[in-house]
C-alpha cells in the first residue's frame, strides 16, 4: 500500500498520553526548538534543532512517541484528508510532480522506488487505521532507527543521555524483506503527458549505481559537466547556442539499491522537446568517447565539492547528511570520504561511467505537452 510511511510521519506529530500534541510543541518551543519531519524512498527522518543542553528533552519525547503514540480513527482520518490535498498539490495539480512521477515509475518498473511516496491516491483512500497501528508496531523500533547528534555535546554524557531514554525500550525484530532488482534496460522508453504548461517540458532519467558504489563520485562529476550550472555542456547549447530553452536543471540521486540521475528542461515557446532529448543524448555520447576538457574536468569537480561543502553547512545539515549516508550508503564514515572520492575522478573515469550509465538504451524520458 503506497503511501503509508508519508501519512505516518504526519500521524507522528499527534503526541502522546505523557505529552499530548499541544504539550510536544509547547516544550519544544519554550527550549528554543526547530522541528520537522521528511519521508523519502529509503527513509523517514524527524529531527530538533535546539541548544545543546537541551538534548534530554529531545530524548525524551522523541523515545516516548516510538512507543507511545495515540493513534485514534478521528486523528487518522484528518490526517489522511491531509495527506490526500497535498497529492491534489504537489502531483495532481502540479506538472513536475506529474511528470516526476511518471518518470520514477519508468525507471523501476517493478522495484519500490518506482511508486510514490505520497502514495497513488486510490491507495491513500484505502488506507485504514489498523495499517498505521500494524505499521507502526513494525517498523518504529530502536532496532530499526538511526539516532544522530552533532553539536556542543561531550559524546559520553550524550550516550548516557541515549541510552537513559532507549535502552529500555521493546525491541521488535523488523523485517528486511528482499527487495526485486529491476532487469538491465535495453531499450529507451518515452511517454508523453498532456498538461496545464504553458511551453513544452522534458524530463529524463537514468538508473545509476547505489550510494554505496565508488562510481558515485564520477557519476556526479558527469551530472555537473552536463547539467549542474550554466557553464554545463547541455545548458550552454540549448539555452544559450541554439536558444530553444529558458531552463535546464536535474538531479543527482544515489539510492540504497541502485539511484537516478535526471535531466528537467523547459523549452521556449514553439521549440519541440524531442529536438533537445536528441541534444542530450548526442552530448552524453561525446562525453563518453572524448570525456571532458581539463577546464571542464576541473571546474565540475570543483562545484561538487563546493556543493558538499554547503550541504553539511550547518549543524541541522550535518545531522541531516550523516543520517543519510549511514541509511544509503551503509556507513556514515562515507560522509567523511566523499571528497577524495571527487577529488581522485580523471578524465577516463567520466568516459567509462557516461558511456555505462547514460546511454540511449538505458533513456527514459517523459514529454510534457501543452493542452489542459
Amino acid at each position: 500500500k503506497t503511501g503509508i510511511a508519508h501519512l505516518f510521519e504526519h500521524l507522528m506529530f499527534k503526541g502522546t498520553k505523557a505529552y499530548p500534541h499541544e504539550v510536544f510543541d509547547r516544550l519544544l518551543e519554550e527550549a528554543g526548538a526547530q522541528t520537522n519531519a521528511a519521508t523519502w524512498v529509503d527513509w523517514t527522518f524527524y529531527y530538533e534543532n535546539l541548544p545543546a543542553g537541551q538534548l534530554e528533552l529531545a530524548c525524551k519525547l522523541e523515545s516516548d512517541r516510538m512507543v507511545n503514540l495515540l493513534l485514534t480513527k478521528e486523528l487518522f482520518d484528518s490526517e489522511r484528508e491531509v495527506v490526500k490535498n497535498e497529492r491534489r498539490f504537489r502531483v495532481e495539480n502540479d506538472p513536475d510532480g506529474a511528470m516526476d512521477e511518471a518518470l520514477l515509475e519508468m525507471m523501476f518498473p517493478t522495484h519500490p522506488y518506482g511508486r510514490p511516496t505520497l502514495g497513488y491516491m486510490k491507495d491513500i483512500e484505502g488506507l485504514t487505521l489498523d495499517d498505521a497501528v500494524a505499521f507502526y508496531r513494525t517498523y518504529y523500533s530502536p532496532a530499526n532507527a538511526t539516532l544522530v547528534v552533532v553539536g556542543a555535546v561531550k559524546m559520553d554524557e550524550a550516550l548516557l543521555t541515549v541510552a537513559r531514554y532507549y535502552a529500555s525500550l521493546p525491541r521488535v525484530e523488523v523485517p528486511h524483506p528482499t527487495l526485486p532488482g529491476e532487469a538491465e534496460q535495453t531499450k529507451a522508453a518515452t511517454k508523453t503527458l498532456t498538461l496545464p504548461v504553458a511551453n513544452e517540458k522534458l524530463k529524463m532519467g537514468w538508473r545509476i549505481c547505489p550510494a554505496a558504489s565508488p562510481d558515485v563520485y564520477p557519476l556526479e562529476v558527469v551530472y555537473e559537466c552536463l547539467f549542474g550550472t550554466e557553464s554545463s555542456r547541455v545548458y550552454r547549447t540549448l539555452v544559450e547556442d541554439m536558444q530553444v530553452a529558458s531552463e535546464v536543471d536535474g538531479a543527482f540521486e544515489p539510492l540504497a539499491q541502485d539511484g537516478f540521475l535526471l535531466a528537467d528542461i523547459v523549452m521556449n515557446e514553439g521549440k519541440d522537446a524531442a529536438k533537445a532529448m536528441e541534444v542530450v543524448l548526442s552530448t552524453l555520447e561525446d562525453l563518453a568517447r572524448d570525456g571532458p576538457t581539463d577546464a571542464e574536468l576541473s571546474r565540475a569537480k570543483n562545484q561538487v565539492e563546493a556543493s558538499y561543502f554547503r550541504s553539511i553547512a550547518t549543524v541541522g545539515s550535518r545531522a541531516t547528511q550523516l543520517g543519510a549516508y549511514e541509511l544509503t550508503a551503509g556507513d556514515f564514515k562515507r560522509m567523511f570520504q566523499y571528497v577524495d572520492g571527487v577529488r581522485a575522478v580523471g578524465r577516463d573515469d567520466v568516459r567509462r561511467v557516461a558511456g555505462q550509465y547514460l546511454t540511449r538504451e538505458r533513456t527514459n524520458a517523459v514529454f510534457g505537452r501543452p493542452g489542459r
